[in-house]
């Protein structure tokens, strides 16, 4: 059972409009602009770093309510206008959104939610649209609430996505993974050392005794100890392959598409010898800034995990491999608007080359992790089938056992892998989905 069975604790403070202004819901705008021609959400939203902690909140969850519902909203707005903005004024349709979004999903009042929109447009140069607009939320101010009954929150992920998770784990559990997917995140943490003493002096609770959950709506970088580099931002979900090696003191552990590098620190403080891998020098930056603020070292490597190999064989290796992130939802709400169904075979073909290489590396006996935030089956179940076939039994799944997989138990398959679904695990707030399977090299 987890240990901390109870659900987090809810925001003791909420971003809400009040005060907030409209320079935070520019910001907002400008971020869903970017977000519809292709960013990712953590790159668009450093558009909102530059407004004071409580505006860049609020502009955070107008943005991810804007992404988590639009579904939703454009069901309803579809009623309360006979067609949405096109050709120079198309960029008011993500305006109209966020008038919809305070008025029907956040604590904005009508008259507030009618004003900014109104305000936002003109500001914006959509002069000609303002009368729409406020004919449009005034409507909506009216009827809104009545019309959102008839929406549901799968209307808010594409069909593909959805039919495959009823199709894998079965109506009731998608269900619940979407329902879960429209709340915002709790705030998990991987400290360095002391775990108790950091859940109490983070007012957070424990989650198999190396994860400090919390509910949090600002900067994590503002609390206790960040700075110090005594802990890190990880979900507790992720948390769990690099935990599953056992004893990796003095090993040599090669991890790869390593950034931003929880996994990476969770190998050094465990005592491992790292080597972290990632093909992108930007994000090979980031990881090691986050190892310096941690003060800890990796040998790092930029590389393609298709073409690099270690100048000798290693003894584990974890690779977090590129996927759909269908998993992550909650924090990054973006992947229901930027994959496509034509998006899987080719990451299950990047998936299954990694898999394949990493294989190579081991010293008989080695191990390997393989883990995706990926809810989709063929990204999961399938490449590790594929892989394992493919080789012919010389790797086989090294299966998890219940007291190594601890809170998440549950989620262990019959072959001793793991398919972890949010919903599942509502007892402790949900996490983040992900498939975990622990091999290793029977034969080299």
């Amino acid at each position: 059972m987890p240990q901390n069975a109870a659900p987090p604790r809810p925001d003791r403070r909420k971003p809400t409009a009040a005060g907030t202004g409209l320079k935070s819901r520019i910001a907002a705008y400008d971020i869903l602009k970017l977000v519809a021609s292709g960013r990712y959400l953590d790159e668009a939203l450093r558009k909102a770093s530059g407004l004071e902690p409580r505006g860049r909140a609020f502009a955070r969850m107008l943005v991810t309510t804007c992404l988590r519902r639009s579904g939703q909203i454009d069901a309803v707005l579809s009623v309360a206008m006979s067609k949405p903005p096109a050709g120079r004024v198309r960029d008011a349709i993500h305006i109209l959104r966020m008038g919809v979004a305070q008025l029907l999903f956040m604590d904005t009042g009508a008259h507030a939610a009618v004003d900014s929109t109104v305000s936002l447009m003109r500001t914006a140069g959509f002069e000609r649209m303002t009368g729409l607009a406020n004919a449009v939320m005034r409507r909506l101010s009216r009827e809104g609430a009545a019309l959102l009954e008839d929406t549901n929150v799968g209307q808010n992920c594409p069909e593909w996505m959805f039919e495959s998770w009823q199709r894998n784990w079965g109506e009731d559990r998608a269900a619940a993974t979407m329902e879960l997917a429209m709340t915002p995140p709790p705030l998990d943490i991987t400290p360095r050392i002391d775990t108790s003493d950091w859940t109490r002096r983070l007012d957070g609770r424990l989650i198999d005794g190396r994860t400090v959950r919390r509910s949090f709506d600002g900067d994590p970088t503002a609390l206790e100890g960040f700075s110090d580099g005594a802990w890190w931002v990880q979900d507790a979900a992720a948390a769990l392959p690099a935990a599953l090696f056992g004893e990796l003191k003095g090993r040599h552990v090669v991890d790869l598409c390593a950034a931003p590098g929880g996994k990476t620190a969770q190998l050094i403080a465990a005592g491992a010898e790292v080597t972290a891998v990632d093909n992108s020098g930007p994000r090979l930056d980031i990881l090691k800034r986050n190892l310096d603020r941690l003060g800890m070292k990796a040998d790092l490597v930029r590389a393609d995990g298709r073409s690099f190999r270690p100048r000798k064989a290693v003894d584990a290796v974890l690779i977090d491999a590129p996927c759909s992130a269908t998993g992550t939802l909650r924090r990054r709400p973006d992947v229901l608007h930027h994959r496509a169904v034509a998006d899987l075979d080719g990451l299950a073909a990047i998936q299954r080359e990694l898999l394949t290489r990493a294989a190579s590396w081991l010293s008989p006996g080695g191990r390997l992790i393989y883990a995706t935030c990926s809810l989709q089956h063929e990204e999961g179940e399938a490449v590790v089938a594929d892989v394992t076939s493919a080789m012919k039994g010389k790797l086989a799944i090294d299966p998890v056992s219940a007291a190594e997989a601890g809170s998440f138990a549950p989620a262990l398959t019959d072959d001793g892998c793991l398919r972890i679904l949010p919903s599942d695990f509502t007892d402790i707030g949900g996490v983040d989905g992900f498939f975990i399977a622990r091999l290793q090299l029977v034969s080299p």
